[in-house]
């Protein structure tokens, strides 16, 4: 069985039979936004059939001359999405996440269509009982060893496997996250036979193998005299217009590109003001009667009135700020101090205890999530007698990494676990066994050991983030809409960068994919922008990370070639070069070395065990035509070549065997399995002829 795109858009189905399990349980806010998913599936496939005006607007790319639908790789998207939410039990993913998922998504989506004609004239199949084997058999595989591996032994539970295999048909959720895995399984197997026919492919006869290991076993000692391209002045040499565009037509193939913009923007920055800055010292302040009320909860009040959530610790005073370390020397219980600035922040700090307390616990635990009558079980028989604790964990705790260790948590400093389970260990005492519930389960904890105990204050503390207001906002865009009002164009730009006593920044080689420009992260919009715009075109105010940005686009470079206007300097040298070249190699025929330095004010330098598998050579670094010329020159004769920075006169003085290995070096022509593969990736996906059109739609 190949393996199909197509059918991981089916899986979609399968997704919505998962999020069905869950609308269950969810109520009516998740069941209005499954309503809106199915209706957009719907939509979707009536847009597929053709059945709308839009039908010739949903191409976002083509691959092997066959066109992907916006909506297939949306669901496609989709689904990876809810597989990589299942993988990390994550309700949500971020912004940054999102674009690396989608980025991911079509690599793989390009890779399977363009290798989709590949494997099959290859005759590469993959089978059913393959993907058995891979998970139950002899040829397990890394994903499924991670997913079924047994905690408590460390080694591949096949029954564990099974038993999945047999019931994913009943549950929705294991179904879907089955279809995934073993698409992946079945990519991964294609790959493995495909790149296996090519390591097959990959021969090196005995008449290759002994001339190389010839080669590589003779090294050479040498003279060489460096005559740098310098040494003629360029005055002297000229450069034809034919002459570089005939070099940029033989050279053409080096200077594809991809499609890139340009741009040239600046920056207005949005700050918070003296005024927002003073209003959130004032809020602060209007709070402080009623936090120092003794009657107040002073860590409620404080988790209500913050901007960043805080939770109730224990610290030594070398562990508080300086100020609070200070404050805590004479201040009284209730004591109130601030509001300080911290930083972005004011904060506003009050003493609510002082206490004798360790700075770290030994502790085990046995974690119990939903059976509420074996913790009660279990802690009435260990309450009595805790000897056989390591015993009990191993055999009924939830938490596989301490169970294997008879519970084991080794010590662990105060505030490090979840507030319920950090004071149930710190309050009692050594040798305790207590029950306690948190967001995982319900712990019974045996409290092995406890350190030196010393004076640690308990402080509630008022957090607000001092950030910019409305008023400062619209202050700071109306500064960008002056400016824009009067950079009309790129030439205008650049007058009002000087008038308004700007910076101006520089966004080079944006390709149409980026989500950032420089350190702007929520680029999108800029860069679609860009891929829209006329050159010398100004654009509209863009908000993004705290700051707006008006752009111009000063260069649209399309997919193709380079032109020869950009790459003229390069074309330019190398003729220059290649002339000067035969110049100093005409001029040193029959001269000695010595000859040659005298002439053109150089020395004559020696160098040692030069071999073909050197990679420089001292005096004159990564030469490779001269390392060539050296270890194939006769002993005595001089010679002169053509390097990247100079030309080289040489002579070799003397020459060692080493014993040849005719077997290392057809051993090294099968290692280079690696850069055979990535060339013949480059190849196939080349000749796909990939389309794509995200930008107008992402």
């Amino acid at each position: 069985m190949r393996l199909d795109f197509r059918k991981q858009i089916k899986f979609y189905n399968i997704k919505m039979a998962a999020l069905q399990t869950l609308r269950n349980k969810a109520g009516v806010f998740i069941t209005i936004l499954i309503a809106l998913a199915l209706l957009a599936f719907i939509l979707t496939d009536f847009i597929g059939n053709g059945n709308n005006i839009f039908s010739n607007g949903d191409k976002l790319g083509e691959v092997a001359g066959e066109k992907i639908k916006v909506q297939d790789y949306q669901n496609l998207v989709d689904i990876q999405e809810e597989f990589y939410k299942l993988n990390s039990r994550s309700m949500s993913l971020g912004e940054e996440q999102q674009n690396q998922l989608r980025e991911r998504v079509w690599q793989t989506l390009v890779h399977d269509m363009a290798f989709e004609n590949v494997y099959e004239g290859a005759g590469v199949d993959v089978t059913s009982a393959e993907i058995l084997d891979m998970a139950t058999g002899n040829h397990i595989a890394p994903i499924l060893r991670n997913l079924f591996t047994n905690p408590q032994t460390g080694a591949y539970d096949r029954a564990l496997a099974e038993n999945f295999l047999t019931h994913k048909n009943k549950d929705a959720q294991a179904m879907f996250y089955w279809q995934n895995v073993e698409t992946e399984l079945r990519r991964a197997r294609l790959s493995d036979k495909y790149n296996g026919l090519l390591y097959a492919g990959i021969y090196c006869t005995n008449a290759e193998a002994q001339q190389d290991s010839a080669l590589r076993a003779k090294s050479v000692a040498a003279e060489f005299v460096s005559i740098r391209y310098n040494a003629i002045p360029d005055s002297t040499i000229s450069v034809s217009k034919s002459e570089l565009n005939n070099l940029y037509n033989k050279k053409k193939d080096l200077y594809k590109v991809d499609a890139t913009r340009d741009i040239e923007y600046v920056a207005f920055p949005i700050r918070a003001s003296q005024e927002d800055i003073e209003e959130v010292e004032k809020n602060l302040e209007s709070m402080k009667a009623d936090f120092e009320n003794p009657e107040t909860d002073a860590f409620d009040y404080a988790h209500m009135n913050s901007d960043v959530e805080s939770y109730k610790t224990y610290q030594k005073d070398s562990q508080l700020p300086s100020a609070l370390a200070e404050f805590v020397k004479t201040a009284k219980i209730n004591d109130v101090y601030g509001p300080y600035r911290d930083g972005n922040e004011f904060k506003m700090s009050r003493l609510v205890e002082i206490v004798s307390r360790p700075d770290s616990v030994k502790a085990r635990h046995i974690l119990i999530t939903n059976n509420e009558q074996l913790a009660d079980s279990l802690y009435n028989v260990l309450s009595k007698n805790s000897s056989n604790f390591e015993e009990l964990a191993r055999k009924y705790s939830e938490d596989q990494g301490s169970a294997i260790n008879g519970g084991d948590l080794d010590w662990f400093e105060d505030g490090r676990m979840v507030p319920e389970f950090n004071e149930a260990c710190f309050n009692n005492a050594k040798g305790a066994v207590v029950m306690v519930k948190s967001q995982y389960g319900t712990h019974i904890i045996k409290i092995d050991d406890k350190g030196v105990a010393g004076t640690k204050y308990s402080i509630a503390t008022i957090e607000k983030t001092i950030n910019y207001s409305a008023k400062t906002h619209q202050s700071v865009y109306d500064q960008a809409y002056q400016f824009l009002n009067v950079a009309k164009n790129r030439e205008k730009f650049e007058a009002a960068v000087d008038t308004f006593n700007l910076i101006k920044r520089f966004g080079n080689g944006i390709r149409a994919n980026q989500h950032n420009v420089n350190a702007i992260s929520s680029a999108r919009e800029i860069v679609k922008w860009a891929y829209k715009a006329d050159v010398n075109e100004v654009s509209d105010i863009f908000e993004a990370n705290d700051q707006f940005i008006v752009a111009v686009l000063t260069k649209a470079q399309e997919k193709g070639f380079a032109p020869i206007e950009e790459v003229s300097v390069a074309l330019n040298n190398e003729i220059i070069n290649d002339k000067k070249a035969a110049q100093i190699e005409g001029s040193v025929a029959n001269l000695s070395l010595a000859d040659v330095a005298a002439k053109y004010n150089s020395k004559v330098d020696s160098v040692k065990n030069v071999s073909f598998a050197s990679y420089n050579v001292a005096g004159a670094g990564v030469e490779p035509a001269l390392i060539g010329s050296l270890v194939s020159a006769e002993n005595g004769k001089v010679g002169a070549v053509k390097g990247n920075n100079a030309v080289y006169v040489y002579s070799v003085v003397g020459q060692e065997a080493v014993p040849a290995n005719a077997a290392a070096i057809r051993n090294s022509y099968a290692q280079s399995f690696s850069y055979i593969f990535n060339l013949n990736e480059m190849v196939v996906t080349e000749n796909a002829n990939v389309e794509d059109n995200r930008i107008l739609f992402y």
